[in-house]
C-alpha cells in the first residue's frame, strides 16, 4: 500500500518499479503541477488500485496493458497511454478517463470489453455531434450504471445506456437545457449538474419526466435564472441542493407537488 495523496511531489523515481508487490497505489501527488515518471507501472501487475497523477507531463507515455488485476483505474488519460490497454483489464469496475489523442471507435471497442464496470467517468470528449455519434455509450455495460461525462449538445436519450441510473455533468457548456434528454432516462436515480454544466437562463423539468429520480445536484449553473418544475415531474425526488446559483432568486413553485 503506497499513498502520495498530495504530497506535492512532482518527479517519480524509476526505483519505483522494485515495488512489484504493491496492491493499491496512489499518485495523486499534486494538482496544479505536471508530474514526470518512467514506464515502471508495466511490472506492478499485483495491483488492484490505481490512481494516476492529475496531470502528467508531456513526455510520459505509459504502458499498462499488464495491469489485468485492476478493479480501480483513474485519471487514465489517452494523451499517456493506449486506450487498448483497457481491454485486458476485465475486472475493472471503477474508471476514470481523459479523452484525447484516440479515436471514439478505440474507445467505445475497449471500453465494450468492461463487463464488470460499474461507475465510469469520462473527462475531455469532444463535443462536435458528428464526433459524438461514433462514441455508442449503449456498448458500454455497467452494472451499477453511473456515468460522469461532457454531453454534447444536439444529442438525444438513445446516446446513453437505458438501464443508466446515475449521471454527473460537467463543463459540457451547453446552451440548451438538458432536462428534456435527462427526464427521459426512465431509471434516473440521481442527476448532478456541475461547474458549467449548462451555461443557459432557464430549465424545464416536464410532468412525467424522471419518474424514478431521488437525487438532483444543481452547483454554479452561474447563467441559471428560471427553473421550472411542472406538476407529476420527479416524484420521487427526496435530495435536492442547489449550490452557487446565484442568478436563480425564486424555487420553482412545482417543487410543492413533490411530497417524498
Amino acid at each position: 500500500y503506497l499513498s502520495l495523496y498530495m504530497a506535492h511531489v512532482t518527479h517519480l523515481p524509476s526505483s519505483m518499479r522494485n515495488l512489484r508487490q504493491l496492491v493499491y497505489l496512489n499518485l495523486c501527488s499534486a494538482l496544479g503541477s505536471r508530474v514526470y515518471m518512467p514506464n515502471f507501472l508495466k511490472g506492478m501487475q499485483e495491483l488492484t488500485y490505481l490512481f494516476l497523477p492529475w496531470r502528467l507531463h508531456d513526455k510520459v507515455e505509459l504502458d499498462l496493458g499488464n495491469l489485468v488485476n485492476l478493479e480501480t483505474l483513474l485519471n487514465f488519460s489517452t494523451e499517456h497511454g493506449s486506450v487498448r490497454d483497457l481491454q485486458g483489464m476485465t475486472r475493472l469496475r471503477a474508471l476514470s478517463i481523459f479523452v484525447g489523442g484516440c479515436t471514439n471507435e478505440n474507445l467505445s471497442s475497449s471500453l465494450s470489453e468492461l463487463r464488470y464496470l460499474e461507475n465510469l467517468t469520462i473527462r475531455g470528449c469532444v463535443r462536435s455531434p458528428k464526433v459524438y455519434e461514433l462514441f455508442v455509450l449503449d456498448r458500454v455495460h455497467l452494472r451499477k450504471p453511473k456515468l460522469g461525462l461532457c454531453m454534447p449538445s444536439h444529442s438525444d436519450e438513445q446516446h446513453f445506456p437505458f438501464h443508466l441510473t446515475t449521471i454527473f455533468l460537467q463543463e459540457c457548456f451547453l446552451e440548451e437545457d438538458p432536462m428534456p434528454i435527462l427526464e427521459k432516462l426512465l431509471h434516473l436515480k440521481e442527476v448532478d449538474l456541475w461547474g458549467a454544466s449548462f451555461v443557459g437562463r432557464r430549465m424545464v423539468c416536464s410532468a412525467g419526466g424522471f419518474p424514478q429520480l431521488q437525487k438532483l445536484f444543481l452547483e454554479k449553473l452561474e447563467e441559471l435564472e428560471e427553473w421550472i418544475v411542472e406538476e407529476g415531474s420527479m416524484p420521487l425526488l427526496h435530495a435536492l441542493t442547489i449550490h452557487t446559483c446565484l442568478k436563480l432568486k425564486v424555487l420553482p413553485d412545482g417543487l410543492r407537488f413533490i411530497t417524498s
